[in-house]
């Protein structure tokens, strides 16, 4: 007999076994009770391997095995509870992969739920410290977790007015641990959301909760693996699904999620090996789940099939069991799907609370909700993103309270962030050198409801910006904004056959001022006004050059959208910027000189008149797979009227935008085509092909006036790329290999973390 026939007996003798310990244990339960034995189901913690107890719960449906009771704990409470609700296992499944769980348990919100405004400088530093009255604040976690917040109360709308757990399809309880004295602490009323948030705050990596006079952690501390406490609400038959394993060995503690996931199970470990005892159908799949940790949310698809496979196993052990229970007491037929139907709801009344550095009025304003009003659980979800987005705020839950006759108060807690934080980076690009770059930002500075900023880039080619913008309107959707912006920037001009002609200084310098109104978190239009400062300063050389400076005024319109799911290489949405300028009022100081004669602007072509410019730049994301998109880019960029040469032309070349009026194209170093008119476009394929590693091949095409002076010479552009990048937490790190048909070399460029 050859060793895959004996594996196929042994399972077989085991799987005949259970059957034969399940109708021991009916004959059990019966005999001790005289009533139908009540069945319990017990959920462990495990972080992201609590997602296989979903294949357990939809082996329970399809045996038709009712449940009377349901206890779990951290992630187990999370599946227990929606479970208990009424949501069917395959519903519970369809939810989990939809769900993106990489976003959920991180500690930055996702760029789509951050406030237009707020997007260009959210998530770009590696470190950011907190200050509250001029000390560093340090949270009880790393991870408040708004989104997942957020996420849990969508689906939990369906029990919104019910505050006690017993009166769900199926009583359910979960398990939390009080941070100040270590005690186990059972949840079973109150708000269900917050509830199991709680029993999954991980110690040091989320926030603690507040419940009561209580901060809670995470359940697994104390007891992660309940089915004490289903045998203490009156479980006659208790079914443990256990994904834990208790402690786990050195060669599997990989990241910090699982080192600061151990540390919370220590005390556990005793109170373990007894739930183990007190199964009398004990189910475990850490074997099935080593090689997942507790923080393998890149692998939901994989986990949740390991527990489909084990709920396969188990299913006839179930089917038994809940057919020797109909038969010896039948009931109506079972039905996995006991969602209660859940109405849109009035909101007789909002209050808010916690709130300390801003006031109610613009919290409210931001909110976009009116009392009387009739609102869907994702309306609601819009509304509070509307006020966290604006990143005044670190936490926003709500409760809601039946009034009668389909009312609700609407009650808001609100933890605000801190008004200061000190932020740095570094970053490296071929074109701008080495940078340490510090930030300063600032809110309610001055006057209530603002938000400053000071960044400051040190290096060869330094930078600076600074900006307060304020909130105005009755929806607090538009915005006042004064700001400042500086560079100072090595620049190569070349010739027309792309060789290397002389070196200049660049410096340029602005002062603005404009409006904006918001539409939704993605979209603004504006106008302004833009004072200019322009300078070149040449080194000596045998050719043309342009030395002196030029001060101008730009009123202008814009129109932005940034509907990007990330920050680092995404995967879907738009990022767009237009801006349409009347440029007038300008004082130049410049002079043209050649071998050192000084030539007579008009002969040299060069006039200051005014002129329209129109600029349009592009890159729309479409996702292919989960490991790669398309990335189209597309630049117009125009200046009708011009005849200044090179002052006020466009930069073509570079793969990250830098500078002013630049237009970034594979296969070219910045400003090694200046022209006043150029339209590009460029397609590239993103391919993850290892986690956080992506190939990135790029192609490109343009089109572009040859004639500083504004003629109508066109010249074109066609280059080539193949990059390696790299999302770290320093940002993209990048490396190009590229060729332009027109120069014919080869050159490599480089970008190491986010741009100034």
């Amino acid at each position: 007999m050859n060793p895959g026939q004996l594996s196929r007996i042994s399972r077989v003798t085991s799987l005949l076994l259970l059957i034969l310990f399940a109708f021991h244990i009916v004959a059990k339960a019966q005999k001790n009770t005289g009533n139908r034995p009540k069945v319990a189901v017990t959920l462990s913690g495990g972080g992201a391997r609590g997602l296989a107890h979903i294949g357990i719960l939809e082996a329970i449906d399809s045996a038709g095995l009712k449940v009377d009771y349901l206890t779990g704990t951290s992630m187990g409470s999370i599946v227990g509870a929606l479970y208990a609700m009424g949501y069917s296992g395959n519903h519970i499944e369809a939810a989990a992969r939809k769900l993106n769980w990489n976003d959920l348990f991180s500690n930055q919100p996702a760029l789509t739920d951050i406030s237009y405004e707020e997007k260009t400088q959210y998530n770009k530093y590696i470190i950011e410290i907190p200050f509250e009255y001029g000390k560093p604040k340090l949270a009880s976690g790393v991870i408040s977790g708004e989104a997942l917040w957020l996420e849990l109360a969508k689906l939990c709308w369906p029990v919104k007015d019910v505050k006690n757990f017993s009166d769900f399809n199926i009583p359910f309880k979960c398990i939390a641990t009080d941070v100040a004295t270590g005690e186990i602490v059972t949840l079973d009323s109150g708000e269900v959301v917050t509830s199991i948030r709680a029993s999954m705050a991980i110690p040091s990596i989320f926030t603690a909760v507040k419940i009561g006079d209580r901060k809670l952690v995470d359940g697994g501390v104390v007891r992660n693996f309940p089915v004490i406490t289903a045998k203490e609400m009156g479980a006659d038959i208790v079914i443990g699904a256990n994904v834990s394993g208790g402690l786990r060995k050195a060669d599997q503690l990989i990241t910090p999620f699982d080192i600061l996931y151990q540390l919370g199970l220590y005390k556990d470990a005793v109170d373990f090996k007894t739930a183990i005892k007190q199964c009398d159908i004990y189910v475990p799949m850490n074997k099935e789940l080593e090689n997942y940790s507790a923080a393998s949310f890149g692998s939901v698809d994989s986990i949740i099939e390991v527990g489909r496979r084990k709920g396969r196993e188990m299913y006839p052990v179930f089917k038994h069991l809940a057919d020797s229970l109909n038969a010896l007491y039948p009931e109506p037929p079972f039905v996995a799907d006991r969602l209660p139907f859940a109405a849109d709801i009035e909101i007789s009344s909002i209050h808010v609370n916690g709130l300390v550095h801003s006031d109610r009025k613009f919290f409210l304003q931001r909110l976009h909700l009116k009392p009387n009003g009739c609102y869907t659980p994702q309306q609601l979800r819009n509304a509070i993103l509307n006020v966290y987005g604006t990143r005044f705020y670190k936490l926003i839950t709500y409760s809601l309270t039946s009034e009668g006759y389909g009312k609700s108060r609407m009650d808001i807690q609100v933890e605000e962030n801190p008004l200061t934080y000190v932020k740095f980076a570094l970053n490296y690009n071929t074109f701008t050198g080495a940078n340490a770059v510090l930030n300063l930002t600032q809110r309610n500075f001055i006057v209530p409801n603002s938000r400053s900023f000071v960044t400051v880039a040190i290096s060869e080619n330094p930078r600076l910006e600074a900006e307060y913008f304020k909130y105005l309107g009755r929806s607090r959707n538009f915005g006042f904004g004064l700001s400042t912006y500086y560079e100072n920037n090595g620049l190569t001009f070349y010739d027309d056959n792309f060789g290397k002609m002389q070196q200049y200084r660049s410096k340029y310098a602005n002062v603005n001022i404009d409006m904006q109104y918001t539409i939704g978190r993605n979209m603004s239009i504006g106008a302004g006004t833009r004072w200019e400062y322009i300078k070149y300063k040449p080194q000596f050389s045998p050719f043309v050059e342009v030395r002196g400076s030029t001060n101008q005024l730009n009123t202008y319109f814009n129109y932005g959208i940034n509907s990007l799911n990330q920050k680092i290489y995404p995967t879907k949405g738009l990022l767009l910027n237009f801006e349409a300028g009347h440029i007038y009022n300008q004082h130049p100081g410049i002079k043209v000189n050649s071998n050192g004669t000084e030539l007579n602007l008009d002969s040299a072509g060069v006039k200051f008149n005014d002129y329209e410019r129109f600029i349009l730049n592009m890159k729309y994301y479409i996702p292919l797979s989960h490991k790669s998109a398309i990335e189209f880019d597309g630049n117009i960029s125009y200046n009708l009227n011009y005849n200044e040469s090179v002052l006020n032309g466009y930069l073509v070349g570079g793969m990250s935008t830098v500078t002013r009026n630049q237009v970034p194209f594979v296969g070219l170093y910045e400003g090694e085509v200046i022209t006043p008119k150029i339209s590009a476009v460029q397609i590239a394929w993103q391919y993850e092909f290892i986690k956080n590693i992506f190939a990135i091949p790029r192609v490109g095409a343009a089109v572009y006036d040859g004639e500083l002076s504004g003629g109508n010479k066109y010249k074109y552009l066609s280059g080539y790329g193949l990059g390696a990048g790299y999302s770290s937490r320093l940002g993209p790190i990048e490396a190009t290999m590229m060729y332009s048909d027109q120069s014919g070399q080869l050159k490599f460029y480089v970008n190491m973390g986010f741009n100034f």
